[in-house]
């Protein structure tokens, strides 16, 4: 009896970008942001799959893992048990508002104080996106015109398209036009993607 062979999950690049980003964060609470940022409804084993499968280590993040049981000789009440008072806050503690630079370009404003690094900070031309425009509609994503992330005040540099316009441009080598041509290409894509649901074949997904 042969087993059946599963399906390798793949994910689109903002995906990508986001494990990679949050890499190491322990992996049942990335399995809950990453499903909740993007709609999904993976396990915790996949996201640790994918991150292997991508060299993707979690490093040593200084927290205790649910079932973690301490050490026979700890002292009572668990380790760090007075090691910080109620209302510390770590040295890189930031305030809400504060807007930083991920490590694969991308602009953030933390708009949260849960204490939590995925949660508390999201992408700025989402943002600025939804200020505008409302919600981000499920498999769509926001994309720069001029291809600079760090352009992502500017509403008119911003542009919303299915993950899978996005799959196509990319695979058509059109991902960096100049902004003039940004809507054409779209256009071109939409044509494109709707010859392919014509031919029955499967429609690419970013």
């Amino acid at each position: 009896m042969t087993s059946k062979k599963r399906s390798k999950i793949e994910l689109s690049e903002a995906q990508l970008i986001f494990l990679k980003w949050e890499r190491e964060t322990p992996r049942k609470e990335l399995t809950d942001a990453f499903n909740k940022r993007f709609g999904t409804d993976l396990s915790a084993d996949n996201i640790k799959s994918i991150c292997l499968r991508h060299g993707w280590k979690t490093g040593r993040t200084g927290r205790f893992e649910q079932g973690h049981k301490p050490a026979a000789n700890a002292r009572p009440g668990g380790p760090n048990s007075t090691s910080f008072k109620k209302g510390h806050r770590p040295k890189n503690w930031q305030p809400i508002g504060t807007e930083r630079i991920t490590g694969n370009g991308y602009l953030q404003r933390k708009i949260a104080d849960t204490g939590n690094t995925v949660d508390d900070y999201v992408e700025v031309h989402r943002l600025v996106w939804e200020e505008n425009h409302g919600p981000i509609p499920s498999g769509h994503i926001v994309i720069f015109k001029d291809g600079d992330r760090l352009n992502c005040k500017d509403i008119e540099n911003l542009m919303l398209i299915t993950r899978s316009e996005h799959a196509v441009i990319n695979r058509m080598g059109l991902s960096k036009v100049s902004p003039e041509l940004k809507e054409p290409v779209l256009q071109l894509a939409q044509v494109k993607l709707k010859r392919t649901e014509r031919s029955g074949k499967e429609v690419p997904h970013g």
